[in-house]
């Protein structure tokens, strides 16, 4: 399965919490064609990973084929991290399901990035699931 990237008729919800500036805020945003690559990649990773995307099952979550292959980005956090010093990007997805009606959203997965500093390299600190 592949995924693709969809606008979605919620707006965006950007967080920036303290200590991060403007100036900050608008330098890493500049990169974020950048994050969305990792985020892409954390995504594709983990729904082709057997143990935690599942084949037909009943009792598992999630199901692999119930995914239309769709996500977007519902939310994004920035946070000034003291240790070790640096920014800490959360980015929030949400994966669809196929429905009688089209789609809705299915899988939540929050993909949170790591930098050194605004032009420093991403670094992938973790990926978590949510059922929505």
């Amino acid at each position: 399965m592949d995924l693709k990237l969809i606008e979605n008729e919620n707006e965006l919800r950007i967080t920036i919490y303290n200590g991060v500036c403007l100036n900050e805020y608008q330098d890493l945003a500049k990169r974020w064609n950048e994050m969305l690559s990792f985020v892409h990649h954390e995504l594709l990773d983990y729904i082709h990973d057997d143990s935690l995307c599942f084949d037909d099952s009943e009792d598992s979550f999630p199901v692999r084929s119930k995914l239309t292959g769709n996500y977007y980005i519902n939310s994004v956090s920035y946070i000034n991290h003291v240790n070790p010093v640096g920014y800490q990007i959360m980015i929030e997805t949400r994966l669809t399901e196929h429905i009688p009606t089209g789609e809705d959203d299915y899988l939540g997965l929050e993909v949170t990035l790591f930098t050194r500093s605004v032009n420093h390299n991403f670094e992938v600190w973790s990926i978590d699931s949510s059922s929505i």
